[in-house]
């Protein structure tokens, strides 16, 4: 739990069923092991890191210039017959000036800085290792920034012969301003791509300006990234344990882990435009404790028989006390968060959750010859989410392996070091619900659930928030797994490779309500999903001379992802709320037979052709409107003409990196991608469509709509146009390459400064993106609601390509 990168010894993935049983609901999706840098005996060193930061926006959208988007607006206004809202002599003005380029004006150039200070050592009977972490990063959106300050400790000490102890410590705060806000389409990104580059950012007086008249009735992208989204965590943990050597071959470990956060958030809105700002503090306290107490027997008899047995009985629990406060109509907004009582309105919340786990977990290790190895396990975890009999449920796991190479028919096939054969098949369960999702929640309304007026107001009453469910229940996989490690040719090439297949039965799902029940949403256990798919890793030791290496890892996971059951349903209909209130219906269902991410709407077929006339009058609709499937054959596009149009789950993963040595030099490469799946682009829709509050096009590639001599399938202005957001028009292929680090290391030569080792390091990350997505940044994406409503781009926060320095020296 928030661990400082540079602290990182190694990691470690965990995916199949056997490994992961023993983790319980932490490893439902897969476990990654995160080892932290230990004392090593010797002397003493130190270590000294300096990394200096220059990012910039991956790239930005391509949107009209002031001129070209009031030439456009005059022919919008044309077409639709209304007055052009730019004379001749303002749009050659722009055309002098350029207008404003809002995403300009909050992209920004950033500068960033990180130190690092360790100090390592021990002997045999002591290790140790310090170290203290700071980081300054500013984002590529104005105002934004990342701040962490860590400190860490871990020992490990041999008491006695019969007793060993481990303590790590660490403590971290961070300090984070995502000036973007949630994310939607109303954020700073998705401003820039609403204001009109003929209105000015500031008026004569310097001010920002607060309304733009021609294009859109939003906040100043500025302000909304001048606004404050800070979040300040404070995280203290420790964790460590006591190794008891009982007699030969039994060991108690006794272990523990703590966790306390306490974080801060506090959020400002200028809110110029309604000349209302408000201002939002809160405090979230969480502390987390766990003790896990592993008896373990080992034995070996008749030198060929292993057996080892391990009992492990664990609990966990997490409690989080909070309290938040918002204020509207700031008398003083000044002060912003740090005096919200003075204003028009306050509100105030305060909330407590607790949960605990308990497990048990038996496992049995056998191996005959170190050649057949079995692995048995079983493990009973029990939750506080769950109600009654629900708590508790019993998870078991299988895995066995085979090493071929140590057999006597493989002895001499001299190329082949390594070969097993393995196959698992196990049961992990998933928790995935609030603290109190069997509780039925309330809160006060007025106008839904006001009683009557008193004084001119209504008096609140109480409504339902989100139904509870008392029968919901573990949700559980099963998950089989077959795969092969291979190492041939002195182990200079390996592989390995598996097969697996997921399925999740009892979905932890929320479902919708319906309005006419009271609305909200309720948690059910509801379908089944399927995973199936190969994954495999490619290493090897290309070149091993003298002065030069070549080191090369292929990485690649395919995947297919399928809802098998929703019960008695034929469709749950999701709301990701990625379109900030522009789409008409609920943008992601789950249908049996698809994927577990699919978007909802209309599919696009272009625009009306000349030729298509009389077929378009059907529809009340003229050549260059916009062209939807009918998929009833009914003559009207409505809401029975929706469908899935994409699915955000990509079905191939890939990994290449590649690290060259040559002398004292290293050059690391690293390619990264991700293909098959779809991103709904919100942000790029309202930068084509010209809707009803006044927002104009402001994307370039409205230049290239459709007219009589140039029938493309960008739709026209027209009064008869559907202006529909939510339809496979805005689906856009995800697809990516991208060379994800590059880096150049110089180790200085061991004569430079006697008794210092050191090394210069300069790198880029993100450096080049290969993508058909029309977006900005393709891995960008904001996940509002359930994980099933994920792939929407509604202007979040992209990656940046980042230059870096580094210098690291060792005494």
């Amino acid at each position: 739990r928030d661990v400082n990168p540079t602290d990182i010894e190694s990691i470690q993935v965990l995916k199949d069923a056997s490994s992961t049983a023993i983790y319980g609901s932490r490893g439902a999706n897969g476990v990654i092991l995160i080892t932290t840098k230990g004392g090593k005996i010797g002397k003493p060193t130190i270590s000294v890191t300096g990394r200096y930061f220059i990012s910039n926006v991956l790239k930005t959208y391509d949107l009209m210039d002031a001129a070209t988007f009031a030439e456009t607006a005059n022919a919008r206004a044309n077409d639709v017959g209304s007055a052009p809202p730019f004379t001749s002599q303002e749009i050659d003005e722009f055309r002098r000036t350029g207008g404003t380029d809002w995403q300009d004006e909050i992209f920004r150039t950033a500068f960033g800085q990180e130190y690092q200070l360790d100090y390592t050592g021990g002997t045999d009977r002591i290790g140790y290792y310090v170290s203290g972490n700071y980081l300054d990063q500013e984002g590529t959106v104005i105002n934004s920034y990342y701040k962490r300050f860590s400190l860490r400790t871990n020992v490990d000490a041999k008491i006695t012969d019969w007793l060993d102890a481990d303590l790590k410590v660490s403590f971290i705060r961070r300090v984070n301003n995502n000036t973007t806000g949630d994310g939607r389409t109303d954020g700073a990104i998705g401003g820039t791509l609403a204001w009109a580059p003929t209105t000015p950012a500031r008026d004569a007086n310097g001010e920002l300006t607060i309304n733009d008249p021609v294009s859109s009735i939003k906040s100043n992208p500025i302000e909304l990234a001048l606004n404050d989204r800070i979040v300040e965590t404070n995280t203290f943990n420790t964790n460590g344990g006591f190794l008891f050597k009982i007699i030969e071959g039994l060991t108690l470990n006794v272990g523990y882990g703590i966790s306390y956060i306490n974080a801060q958030t506090k959020n400002f809105s200028a809110g110029r435009l309604s000349n209302n700002p408000d201002a939002t503090r809160r405090t979230d306290e969480t502390i987390f404790l766990q003790n896990t107490n592993t008896l373990t027997y080992d034995k070996i008899l008749g030198g060929i028989h292993r057996i080892t047995l391990t009992g492990v009985v664990e609990h966990q629990l997490f409690q989080t006390d909070g309290f938040s406060s918002t204020a509207t109509n700031l008398q003083f907004p000044d002060f912003r968060y740090d005096n919200i009582t003075l204003a028009g309105g306050v509100s105030s919340l305060a909330f407590k959750e607790k949960q605990t786990i308990q497990s048990f977990i038996g496992r049995v290790n056998y191996a005959l010859m170190d050649k057949y190895l079995v692995t048995a396990s079983v493990r009973s975890d029990g939750s506080s989410k769950f109600r009654g009999d629900n708590r508790f449920s019993t998870f078991p796991s299988l895995g066995v392996g085979w090493r071929l190479s140590e057999e006597a028919f493989l002895q001499n096939v001299s190329f082949i070091n390594n070969l097993k054969l393995r196959g698992s098949w196990g049961q992990t369960g998933s928790q995935a619900i609030p603290v109190y999702g069997t509780v039925t929640t309330f809160y006060t309304d007025d106008y839904e659930a006001g009683t009557s007026f008193e004084n001119g107001a209504l008096t609140p009453g109480i409504k339902i928030g989100n139904p509870g469910n008392l029968d919901l229940k573990w949700e559980t996989t099963t998950q089989f797994n077959v795969g092969l490690d291979l190492a041939v040719l002195d182990s200079r090439l390996g592989l390995e490779m598996d097969y697996f297949q997921k399925n999740t039965t009892d979905l932890l799902i929320s479902e919708p309500l319906p309005a006419y029940s009271g609305g909200g949403s309720i948690f059910r256990n509801l379908g089944e999903v399927k995973n199936t798919g190969v994954e495999f890793s490619l290493t090897g030791r290309i070149a091993t001379a003298s002065e030069f290496s070549w080191y090369s890892t292929l990485n690649a996971t395919f995947l297919k992802n399928e809802v098998t059951s929703i019960g008695d349903r034929e469709a749950i209909y999701l709301d990701g709320d990625a379109g900030a209130g522009m789409t008409n219906l609920p943008e992601n269902v789950l249908i049996p037979g698809y994927g577990l991410t699919n978007y909802y709407g209309l599919t696009y077929l272009g625009t009306w052709k000349s030729n298509e006339a009389d077929e378009a009058a059907v529809y009340g609709n003229v050549p260059g409107d916009s062209k939807f499937k009918d998929f009833n054959s009914d003559g009207v596009i409505d809401a029975d003409d929706y469908g899935i149009i994409g699915s955000g789950i990509p079905e191939t993963l890939l990994g290449w990196n590649n690290t060259f040595g040559y002398k004292n030099f290293s050059l690391n490469i690293f390619f990264q991608s991700m293909m098959g799946y779809d991103k709904w682009n919100f942000a790029y829709a309202h930068s084509v469509m010209a809707v009803a509050d006044a927002r104009e096009a402001t994307h370039s590639d409205i230049t290239n709509r459709w007219t009589a001599s140039n029938e493309t399938d960008i739709p026209h202005f027209s009064e008869t146009d559907l202006v529909e957001i939510q339809s496979s028009r805005f689906i856009q292929p995800g697809d990516f390459l991208r060379l994800k680090n590059l880096s150049l290391t110089y180790n200085l030569p061991q004569d430079f400064i006697r008794g210092v080792n050191g090394s210069v390091t300069i790198g880029a990350l993100n450096l080049l993106t290969i993508t058909n997505y029309g977006g900005i940044d393709p891995e960008a994406y904001t996940n509002r609601g359930p994980s099933d409503a994920r792939g929407a781009d509604p202007g979040a926060y992209p990656n940046a390509k980042t230059w870096t320095l580094g210098i690291n020296l060792k005494f």
